[in-house]
């Protein structure tokens, strides 16, 4: 879905004749060569394995934040730096943390004059430990790597500069015992454009 909105925002940028009211976007929106920031939170879910003990809790979901800064190149193309702390999870009476920083190309699709369509995709640098009871059968320690990051989002413009968004993405992580996972999120984001 992600790469689907890049190409919609590539083919959007080769069209010069698009009217100025898309162009704006509400004059609040994203536009080439301006920045913006956002402040996220959200709900993410390990997809880690919790282990067969009976009388041990798991959860797999916690909150999450995060915070990115970006620049759109184009009006329908951008480049975001993300710093991500995906929570603690408990597992088999222990914990799963994660944390990472992800860079993605960003593709906007405009939907009207207030609404966006975006999509994102690239590397994420990424962080975890895991802890875990003796009796759970289950690998601790530290583990480190780069994954795949991506997602989508649906952008609002409140005011001014001011947007909103909700969203959904995936990152890939490194566990210790597990390998490869992923770790889901879906974001409610606040942010400025300037």
């Amino acid at each position: 879905v992600a790469l689907a909105a890049l190409g919609f925002a590539w083919s959007a940028c080769a069209q010069s004749s698009r009217d100025s009211l898309a162009r704006e976007i509400g004059n609040s929106g994203a536009k080439a060569g301006k920045s913006f920031i956002d402040l996220s939170i959200g709900k993410s879910a390990y997809g880690t394995s919790c282990g067969n003990v009976a009388g041990l809790t798991c959860s797999r979901g916690t909150t999450s934040y995060s915070l990115t800064g970006g620049n759109m190149i184009t009006e329908n193309l951008g480049i975001e730096l993300s710093a991500m702390n995906l929570g603690k999870a408990d597992r088999a009476g222990g914990s799963v943390i994660a944390r990472g920083i992800n860079l993605s190309a960003v593709g906007r699709l405009p939907l009207g004059e207030r609404f966006a369509l975006e999509g994102k995709i690239g590397p994420t640098y990424g962080v975890t430990r895991v802890s875990a009871p003796p009796v759970a059968g289950l690998a601790s320690g530290r583990a480190q790597g780069l994954g795949l990051g991506y997602g989508v989002a649906l952008d609002v413009n409140v005011a001014r500069g001011v947007h909103g968004s909700i969203g959904w993405e995936q990152h890939d992580f490194h566990f210790v015992g597990q390998g490869r996972s992923a770790v889901r999120n879906v974001t409610l984001a606040l942010g400025y454009t300037f």
